[in-house]
């Protein structure tokens, strides 16, 4: 099997610099600009389930990466977000001035620790983990799978398949739109590649030509 995992498009929320979370943002026009041009790289390839998060930014983004693939998303609360708790819809300084120890514990140790009322690391990945074993279980005849989540959700999976040391987390980049391919061989998963963003270069169909 064969899983692309993709993070959604920019948000309003992104282009803010707020914590989501749990919380919904819509696409921003860019966002929904680079959906169209994830879809039409994964559209090139024979795809035969789209996955998606239940938060809005991950279903439209899912949404227009299927119509590319002639699917329509299947959606799972399994592939949310971080629930960044107390924090959510709040800016890094806006979390500083009211929690100030308790996020720089938090970037010190997310696997273990959390924001108030939120989820660690650990928990996040256990419960894309859990997805993973559903599609598995389900969807024996899915080869190939696109899923459509988060940043911090996609980098707790990357970090876990590729058995980094916790320390180098934060080094691990998953931007908006990126595509990250992870292969299952027999029992286990190998990362061929993470954070793939030359598609979206590339000119989506209608898109007109910068400075048009």
């Amino acid at each position: 099997m064969e899983l692309y995992l993709v993070r959604h498009g920019e948000t309003e929320s992104n282009i803010q610099k707020r914590y989501q979370g749990w919380m919904e943002s819509p696409l921003s026009e860019q966002g929904l600009k680079q959906a169209a041009k994830a879809g039409l790289f994964l559209g090139n390839n024979t795809i035969d389930g789209v996955f998606c998060s239940d938060l809005q930014r991950a279903f439209h983004t899912a949404r227009v990466i299927g119509s590319f693939c002639g699917l329509k998303p299947e959606i799972s609360p399994l592939l949310r977000e971080i629930h960044f708790g107390r924090w959510e819809g709040m800016t890094y300084n806006e979390i500083e001035a009211q929690w100030g120890e308790d996020i720089r514990r938090w970037f010190d140790d997310p696997f273990t620790r959390s924001a108030p009322e939120g989820e660690t690391i650990e928990q996040v990945c256990e419960r894309m983990l859990a997805f993973l074993d559903e599609l598995i279980w389900k969807r024996p005849d899915c080869r190939r799978a696109v899923v459509v989540s988060h940043g911090g959700s996609i980098r707790a999976l990357l970090q876990y398949f590729l058995n980094l040391n916790r320390d180098r987390f934060w080094d691990l980049k998953v931007e908006n739109a990126s595509i990250s391919l992870v292969r299952r061989e027999k029992e286990n998963y190998r990362v061929v590649y993470y954070n793939r963003v030359d598609h979206l270069d590339t000119k989506a169909e209608g898109e007109q030509p910068d400075g048009l």
